[in-house]
């Protein structure tokens, strides 16, 4: 007769369970991990309200600031070992490499780090990885760190021979869009700008490689001229320190990070016992003393102190007048809405829980009317008291500078496109096309200038006088309340105004913004205007915000919540149900906080 006993656990067994509880102890990190990253793209600044992501319960998209945010606090992190990304950016916007770059830096600081990638396809693909401690390459890739070039095309001539007629007002000389469909070829002033973007980048990047590979400029900009640049040439320019296949980058993380046994020759770290764990950044991204961030604001307990709160609010996209958001669900290009973003800085300048505001700008411009409506919202909620800061993505220009303009200050990275202080207004005429191809057209009107932006006709001179008028009034605005915000003379703005686009750095220079850095760098300054300790842990709340349960229960009306009594205590009520509601949208859609997407008429 036998005996069926349960069998006694190895000391294997004992080891991994009490692995387990350890981890799950702390949230799902494991103790001595390495964060894994894909930058094969850079995260977006913000996210929409993806149907395919709620009816798959797929994850929630890692946004920028959250990979930031993410990386600064793994480098203080004491159960997380090192960090290795794959660096493989086809294309990318200045602004949001540095920040991204930034935040490795400080990591590899503190931290071994190893980028890897099949090859670097182009100049800022490199320059990201090279703020890695090591940067390894496989054999057939290239360092694709060739420089900065601008491409500029022009359609008149063929607009001529196709019998359309271009029709656009601007003011100023560098407000270079309309050349598109204007010129044949560069105009002088842009040329100028373009080129002088194009060496404050070069500058920057040059720069910060040097120091990084602990080289010389001169000998960054040499090999930049014969690239892009086999794997001999990669390594004895000291671009890159090893050619190697990903599981051999794998096994050398693991030995930077102290673990035995484990060698590009002699272990994989994939399969080796001894290997450490491994997270994805985005998983980690999602933990914070516990739970998913980010958190939606609960109910104060009696005698617990809060947190002090900062509302980010951001304006992603081109701006226009209305709700704006995304065009065509769940791919569509998005916008800016004036009537969306005003609501958002409303509601958190009647919020008494908000201490101050970081206004987030990703946006090329668009519509004078939509800007105004920000711009004029930005300034009410500094006139209830609170100190607003924007900060400045890969983009804010024109529009987008419109609504950056009326803060206590602003912060740009050094690679922000920003400035274009001008006006564009204008139309295409296709009355020749219609005709030579045989559309016949007629209209009638009951006033001179009902059809005057008809493309069957050009501007007649008497129009033409009004759309001149509006653009010079458009633009006088402009400079004037650039010339009110920034507390410089009218003269003074005229100067770097007239359309001109700069990067950031220049920008500093030229008085147009207060400090370069990234989001991080805002809210620190944004703590600081508020009275608040800069080393403080404060709650960051995004607006807009675009959750299923947004959609699903519509506001009332437009008047903010922490307006009046009665809805203020039914904010209340509704914070308490909030984590419920919460709870059961994360089983759906694996997050809290989804977002209306904005992406790219002021160009």
């Amino acid at each position: 007769m036998f005996a069926f006993l349960p069998a006694v656990p190895g000391a294997d067994d004992i080891r991994d369970a009490l692995r387990r509880i350890d981890t799950a102890r702390h949230h799902g990190v494991p103790d001595g991990c390495i964060l894994e990253l894909d930058l094969q793209t850079v995260p977006p600044e913000v996210s929409g309200f993806d149907p395919l992501t709620f009816i798959t319960g797929g994850g929630r998209t890692m946004l920028l600031r959250d990979a930031v945010a993410a990386i600064h606090r793994a480098a203080e992190d004491p159960r997380v070992a090192g960090l290795i990304a794959r660096v493989q950016l086809s294309a990318a916007p200045p602004g949001p490499v540095q920040e991204l770059r930034a935040a490795i830096a400080a990591f590899t600081e503190a931290k071994p780090s190893l980028a890897w990638a099949e090859t670097y396809p182009g100049t800022l693909s490199y320059y990201l990885a090279s703020a890695f401690s090591e940067v390894w390459m496989q054999p057939t890739g290239t360092v694709g760190l060739i420089g900065f070039a601008t491409n500029a095309l022009f359609l008149r001539d063929a607009l001529g021979k196709a019998g359309i007629e271009a029709q656009f007002v601007t003011r100023g000389e560098y407000k270079s869009a309309a050349n598109l469909f204007t010129q044949d070829h560069y105009t002088d002033a842009h040329r100028e700008a373009d080129s002088r973007l194009i060496a404050s980048l070069h500058s920057q990047v040059w720069q910060a490689i040097a120091e990084s590979r602990n080289i010389d400029v001169a000998a960054v900009d040499a090999l930049a001229d014969r690239a892009p640049l086999l794997r001999d040439d990669a390594v004895t320019g000291h671009l890159v320190d090893r050619i190697g296949f990903r599981d051999e980058a794998y096994s050398r993380i693991a030995e930077l990070v102290g673990v035995e046994g484990i060698s590009p020759e002699t272990g994989d770290a994939d399969s080796d016992d001894n290997a450490p764990p491994r997270l994805f950044l985005s998983r980690y991204a999602q933990i914070r003393k516990g739970a998913p961030v980010p958190m939606p604001p609960m109910p104060s307990v009696p005698g617990r102190k809060k947190r002090p709160r900062i509302a980010v609010v951001t304006v992603a996209g081109s701006i226009v007048s209305g709700r704006g958001g995304p065009q065509g669900l769940p791919f569509g290009r998005s916008s800016a809405g004036g009537d969306t973003i005003g609501a958002a800085l409303r509601h958190v300048a009647a919020d008494d829980d908000v201490a101050a505001v970081v206004v987030r700008v990703d946006s090329p411009g668009g519509s004078v009317t939509g800007s105004e409506t920000i711009w004029r919202e930005v300034t009410r909620v500094r006139a209830k008291g609170k100190p607003v800061v924007a900060s400045m993505g890969a983009m804010a220009a024109s529009g987008g500078y419109y609504v950056a303009m009326g803060a206590d200050a602003i912060v740009a990275n050094p690679g922000t496109i920003t400035g274009s202080i001008g006006v564009l207004t204008g139309k295409l005429v296709a009355r020749e096309l219609k005709e030579r191809i045989g559309v016949g057209s007629d209209s009638v009107r009951t006033n001179d200038n009902a059809d005057a932006w008809s493309v069957n006709a050009p501007f007649t001179p008497e129009q033409q006088a009004l759309v001149e008028a509006e653009a010079d009034l458009f633009y006088a605005d402009f400079v004037q309340r650039v010339a009110e915000g920034r507390h410089m003379t009218v003269e003074a703005v005229d100067a770097v105004a007239r359309g001109r686009v700069w990067t950031g750095a220049d920008a500093l220079e030229h008085g147009l913004v207060d400090e370069l850095g990234g989001l991080r760098t805002a809210v620190r300054r944004a703590k600081t205007l508020a009275g608040i300790d800069v080393d403080a842990e404060v709650e960051l709340v995004s607006y807009p915000t675009a959750s299923l349960r947004d959609f699903l229960r519509p506001k009332p009306s437009s008047q903010p919540a922490a307006a009046s009594l009665p809805e203020a205590v039914t904010a209340v009520l509704a914070q308490s149900v909030r984590g419920v509601l919460d709870q059961g949208e994360r089983a759906l859609s694996g997050t809290s906080l989804l977002w209306l997407g904005f992406n790219p008429e002021w160009r």
